[in-house]
């Protein structure tokens, strides 16, 4: 291994390497148009259902050296318009096609990481919901109600991203148990929010 600068810049590279990618995930799962409610690649999130390997359908990408399992995800299921309002659900839901994990990651220990990612989801959903509780969006106003969502978001990706990071994808086990009760906790606080 080398030191000083070099190992570094390997490392910063890496980081940088990820949060682009974490970041073009989000970014493309930020809206997901649906015009039912009942789409067979979806599991939206409950307290009673806990994702398992066999919803994780999708093909690994084995260009992804660093990621053994990637948890696909998303909020917003827009509906558009009646009455004058737009009209949106807020919701958490998970991506079985294109979410995927390698043979190495089939352990309850990468599952359990895993589901924390969705489980991160319905925490932005949950606050999302109380945000949107202060704002209205009439019909016409999708743009500035995608902005609204977009920067409400932002702490979605901050925590999906940060959780990668600070568990070293998983690695550190010390660090995940902390970010599992964190993120419980959280949701507890967000009870009133939930669906």
């Amino acid at each position: 291994m080398n030191k000083g600068k070099s190992s570094f810049t390997f490392s910063q590279q890496i980081i940088n390497r990820m949060n682009r990618t974490i970041g073009w995930i989000i970014i493309g799962l930020i809206f997901f148009i649906s015009s039912s409610n009942n789409e067979p690649d979806l599991i939206y999130w409950s307290e009673d259902y806990r994702l398992s390997w066999d919803d994780f359908q999708g093909q690994p990408r084995f260009d992804q050296k660093y990621i053994s399992a990637l948890t696909s995800s998303g909020i917003v299921d827009y509906k558009g318009c009646k009455d004058g309002m737009l009209i949106y659900e807020v919701k958490a839901y998970f991506e079985r096609q294109n979410s995927w994990v390698k043979q190495e990651a089939y352990t309850d220990y990468h599952l359990a990481h895993e589901q924390l990612h969705f489980d991160i989801t319905e925490l932005n959903a949950r606050r999302l919901r109380r945000a949107l509780t202060k704002r209205q969006f009439l019909c016409g106003q999708e743009e500035e109600f995608s902005q609204f969502v977009q920067a409400n978001l932002q702490e979605w990706f901050d925590d999906q991203r940060d959780y990668d990071f600070a568990t070293r994808h998983s690695m550190d086990k010390v660090k995940q148990k902390e970010w599992m009760y964190r993120i419980h906790t959280e949701l507890s606080l967000l009870d009133d929010y939930k669906e």
